[in-house]
């Protein structure tokens, strides 16, 4: 079903729902007044677009926001949601892979955020709409035929280990990925949806914001997850029930407050990254609170898996959604799992192409996760890394996220990771890098030692840094890292 149309629907289905959106700002509006401010809206933007058929914003979590995103909507535009936090290189990327004419932004957020050096360095061919300056042109009467097949959004890759790819969503995925969640998930109809994950993030759009709108369920937004003393308190204040976050997230906000929070919470649930063991437990000790690991990819709109209380096992990211297909292929070196393909209706049409692309990212409906994972007899998930987080060393594939866990556990309350550099003597060394002021190299080694690692496993250096790079969704930079570790 078309975004707008089922928006529409759920209103006919659901009734009038007062407040159903509430953000930070102190703005509000009833699943009705997004309706009708959304429809206006339309009338006023659609001279400006044109025949434009890609439109993006660069907004951050507000009610404004998604009223814009459905005004877009309902103009059947395909909407490119720019990630404002990924660097100018990354942006105009964006804007140049999806072939961006025209940009919706706000003035006030431009200032606030000062981001006055992005929009200076866009070039002259794209037009910067500032929502404050839209003037009124009430010249739309046609009707506007839509298509549940045809693109509803473009979200962008995080661009953790390479530039940023355009990933094209339709309704129907959309749509689809929304079901496969609520069914997985026993979300029932008094719950709140606290979503802080930005517009840009793919978990934080699909299942965060579109998913509660579109159920007629509440929801908060708030404009970024990076607040960390302030979020535990809006989630007490807001009674929420409903939380996505990430691990190096959740890491903070318990650092940042006491046992009184959290205890509304029904679902907490952790994506993105891995979660770390002293998390899961600090969290249930210290609020009763057991968190939801799950993984998901933008490509498959993105939501994969989740556990749930009532499939269950601590280290899994829990059962694939009802509707998704996989396939395991092995890899030659790799003694444990293999490559995950994944199919299903909630999988991207495609990546968007520049003119040196060639893949368009699905083969006969399956798609590359790019992850090495495995399923055990029961069907959990176990997600043991990245292809491209694997050094080959004299020949032996060594998971670097399997070396991390060393000083993650030494250092519970520091962040660490390892990176590959080229090594003229093996191929590929690899590197420690921490923020752990204390960290001695021998200390590691030591341990691994005790612990039966090979010395291939053995980190040949160790860099401390200051804080580490996380991206706006979350995740860690690994490419800034990889950057660091070659320096």
């Amino acid at each position: 079903m078309h975004l707008y149309d089922e928006l529409y629907n759920g209103l006919k289905k659901f009734g009038y729902i007062p407040n159903l959106i509430e953000d930070s700002f102190h703005n509000k509006t009833s699943n009705i007044g997004l309706i009708y401010k959304s429809i206006v809206l339309s009338i006023l933007l659609k001279k400006k677009l044109n025949s434009e058929e890609v439109v993006a914003i660069m907004l951050p979590n507000a009610v404004a926001t998604v009223i814009i995103f459905f005004a877009l909507q309902y103009l059947n535009k395909t909407v490119s949601i720019i990630n404002f936090t990924s660097g100018i290189k990354n942006i105009k990327s964006s804007l140049s892979i999806s072939k961006v004419k025209k940009i919706i932004t706000s003035r006030t957020f431009i200032e606030q955020a000062e981001m006055q050096d992005i929009i200076l360095s866009f070039d002259d061919n794209i037009e910067v709409i500032y929502i404050e300056d839209v003037k009124k042109d009430l010249s739309i009467k046609e009707k506007i035929i839509r298509n549940i097949n045809s693109v509803a959004v473009i979200l962008y890759t995080s661009g953790t280990e390479n530039s940023p790819k355009g990933v094209m969503l339709s309704h129907k995925n959309l749509f689809e990925n929304r079901k496969q969640v609520l069914q997985h998930l026993n979300i029932n109809k008094g719950e709140k949806f606290f979503t802080c994950l930005p517009f840009f993030h793919s978990f934080g759009l699909g299942v965060g914001i579109l998913l509660p709108i579109l159920n007629n369920l509440k929801l908060f937004l708030y404009p970024t997850p990076l607040h960390y003393k302030t979020i535990p308190t809006l989630l007490e204040l807001e009674s929420a029930t409903v939380f996505f976050s990430t691990d190096t997230f959740l890491k903070k906000y318990a650092s940042s407050t006491n046992s009184n929070y959290f205890q509304n919470l029904k679902f907490l649930i952790a994506g993105a990254e891995k979660l770390d063991p002293s998390t899961y437990d600090y969290y249930l000790k210290n609020f009763n609170i057991k968190i939801l690991e799950g993984y998901g990819v933008t490509e498959a709109s993105p939501a994969v898996s989740v556990n749930t209380y009532e499939n269950f096992k601590l280290g899994s990211v829990g059962k694939l959604l009802p509707g998704i297909e996989y396939k395991i292929e092995k890899i030659e070196g790799y003694e444990e799992g293999g490559l995950l393909f994944l199919k299903g209706k909630n999988i991207m049409l495609g990546y968007q192409l520049d003119d040196s692309q060639k893949f368009s990212g699905v083969i006969d409906g399956w798609y590359n996760t790019g992850d090495v994972a495995k399923i055990d007899d029961e069907g959990y998930l176990f997600i043991l890394g990245r292809l491209k987080r694997f050094a080959k060393i004299a020949g032996e594939m060594i998971s670097l996220a399997q070396v991390e866990d060393i000083p993650k556990k030494k250092w519970p309350d520091n962040s660490s990771a390892v990176c590959a550099i080229k090594d003229s003597a093996k191929g590929e060394a690899l590197i420690l890098i921490t923020d752990n002021k204390m960290a001695k190299l021998e200390t590691i080694i030591e341990t691994m030692k005790n612990s039966g690692f090979s010395s291939l496993y053995y980190p040949k250096k160790i860099k401390i840094i200051h804080e580490f790079p996380i991206l706006g969704s979350g995740k860690i930079n690994f490419k800034k890292l990889q950057e660091i570790a070659e320096s």
